[in-house]
């Protein structure tokens, strides 16, 4: 039995009975505190026409929506354990499911919520939360071993003297679910930074002691990444990037052409010639191409930052052309 002690009385709070409209009172007034992550619509939400298995009409304790989701959230409260919680609940998640849109204007009309447009909204399925004192183990496990389990929420309560409130979430504790989605995100961005790190590792090693070539060259390489999706390969001779069906072979000057630059990037792009003389045809009159590192046809050397931005600009162009 779970006991809370008042440091300010000096004494163990004695749990006490609450009905279940009190119950309704106090959580639609503390809604921020107690479930921020949704938006309250209302409580003792009215339905009318075939609700209730065993009825014609019917109240929805509170009715919110998760905009995580983007679905109709029913809670159904409990004063006690009560074994039919659960089939109160699937009626009116049923009555939801097939009467969608006279939901959706009765929340935004008359209930003035500010949802998402009505296509925006997934109409598929609804959450649902379920408070009560206690459950049987047989529903507990049945909320977890489901395929929808990711929709039904359990949450006990304990209502303890001075107007003390306790939930405690059997499953989908939204402080989990916060803590392993930061996990995963964790993962990715060190996953990336590992990636990224070992990625640029490898090319400075391949343009080692050429800053301006390492410079250029990321600047080129993180404008290709904004094109399309990239695959970078490091080399003995050369760095190769393949994006989409375009390939492109860089090397640092190698100073064997006469011309004064820091980077060179091979490419079949033929809109390049627009660059004038930075921009060297490997195939010669007789169309035999010249030698160089790389299988691609133009080579162009850059030696200012504004060449490259053209150079760039023409290969963003293309793709956009195509």
């Amino acid at each position: 039995m779970i006991k809370l002690y008042s440091t300010s009385n000096k004494k163990i709070l004695e749990i006490v009975n609450k009905s279940e409209a009190e119950l309704n009172k106090f959580i639609s007034q503390n809604w921020e505190a107690f479930f921020p992550q949704y938006l309250f619509i209302k409580s003792e939400f009215s339905v009318e026409g075939n609700v209730r298995s065993k009825g014609t009409s019917g109240r929805i304790d509170i009715l919110a929506f998760n905009p995580i989701s983007n679905k109709f959230v029913v809670f159904e409260l409990k004063k006690d354990k009560d074994k039919n919680i659960r089939n109160q609940v699937s009626d009116y998640k049923d009555y939801i499911e097939d009467n969608f849109s006279q939901i959706y204007l009765m929340s935004l009309q008359k209930h003035k919520a500010p949802l998402p447009l009505f296509d925006k909204i997934s109409k598929d399925s609804i959450e649902v939360v379920m408070i009560a004192k206690s459950y049987s183990s047989t529903d507990i496990e049945r909320v977890k071993k489901s395929s929808s389990r990711n929709l039904t929420t359990l949450i006990r309560y304990m209502w303890f003297e001075n107007e003390l409130l306790l939930i405690d979430y059997i499953n989908n504790d939204p402080d989990d679910l916060f803590e392993k989605e930061n996990a995963e995100k964790l993962k990715k961005i060190k996953n990336i930074i590992e990636n990224k790190k070992s990625l640029y590792a490898d090319v400075e090693s391949f343009l080692f002691g050429k800053e301006e070539a390492q410079r250029l060259f990321k600047i080129f390489y993180e404008s290709l990444n904004k094109v399309g999706k990239t695959n970078l390969i490091v080399q003995a001779s050369k760095i190769k990037i393949e994006l989409n069906n375009q390939s492109f072979s860089i090397i640092g000057y190698a100073g064997k052409t006469g011309r004064k630059c820091f980077l060179v990037v091979n490419t079949n792009i033929d809109q390049v010639t627009k660059l004038g003389k930075i921009v060297d045809d490997r195939i010669r009159p007789n169309q035999k191409k010249k030698g160089s590192i790389g299988s691609e046809r133009y080579e162009v050397f850059l030696t200012t930052e504004l060449e490259l931005m053209n150079f760039i600009s023409i290969i963003e162009n293309n793709f956009q052309s195509n």
